[in-house]
């Protein structure tokens, strides 16, 4: 196998939770290049038909999408069965899918209400324990499983008043660690942490004022397409020996923190 071949995805199914113009649509559209049938799924079915009809108009391209609201099983119960209908076994569950921020305007540290508590566990956490529960038996039956879980800057660094947030990415972080070691050796399960991004590396309005892109060593905003390449990474077998680890793709925020 040449180098390049390790990071192949030919015959694999993906499914792809929060895919939207960002993060999610940009990882969707290079594991298709890369070989992959891809199911995205989102709340948004006008957005994600864009997204599906993009990858299909690409030569060999295969897409699927279906409407998912992450944080309920039924959907995601739902999602699975789709997946497995169009295109059999799934190997690559990508979990984009992220609730919960609250922000200054909001009315602060206390708009951590008992909903947004529950939204952001069932989103950030439960999601990827229930996708996890739902495929572990096909993945250990063909013996080449990866689950990759979107993490936040916030689940290793406060950032109030995001607090549900925070602790809900952290949560996540020993999730990780905890399937990585249950579902090996057939399934690998990684994080790849992404820091303050935008579809087009522009700082959003919503983020004025906050000084995101100062806590960076790197000083800016990424775009959105900068995560692509850890993604890929993490999903073949170019990453076939690493399991329970966080790669960062975040412009050195955590990584240089003191």
């Amino acid at each position: 196998m040449s180098v390049l071949d390790r990071f192949r995805l030919d015959g694999k199914t993906a499914i792809l939770t929060g895919v939207g113009p960002g993060v999610g649509e940009h990882v969707a559209k290079a594991y298709a290049e890369l070989g992959a049938n891809v199911v995205i799924s989102a709340r948004s079915q006008e957005r994600l038909d864009r997204i599906a009809a993009e990858i299909n108009a690409a030569d060999g391209g295969r897409a699927l999408a279906v409407a998912t609201d992450a944080g309920k099983r039924e959907d995601l119960v739902n999602l699975v069965e789709k997946t497995r209908e169009a295109f059999g076994p799934i190997h690559i569950i990508f979990n984009n899918a992220a609730a919960g921020v609250v922000y200054a305007q909001d009315g602060g540290l206390w708009a951590n209400t008992d909903e947004v508590w529950k939204t952001a566990i069932d989103v950030n956490v439960m999601a990827t324990w229930r996708l996890a529960e739902m495929t572990a038996a096909e993945m250990e039956s063909h013996g080449k499983g990866t689950i990759i879980s979107v993490q936040s800057c916030g689940g290793f660094t406060p950032i109030p008043p995001a607090v549900a947030y925070g602790v809900s990415k952290a949560a996540l972080s020993f999730l990780t660690r905890s399937l990585a070691k249950a579902l090996a050796p057939h399934t690998r399960v990684n994080a790849l942490c992404v820091g303050s991004m935008s579809p087009d590396g522009q700082e959003a309005e919503i983020h004025n004022g906050l000084g995101l892109a100062e806590r960076n060593a790197i000083k800016r905003f990424g775009a959105a397409d900068e995560a692509v390449g850890a993604a890929i990474l993490l999903a073949s077998d170019g990453s076939s020996y690493t399991t329970g680890s966080t790669v960062f793709v975040e412009g050195g925020r955590v990584g240089t923190i003191s």
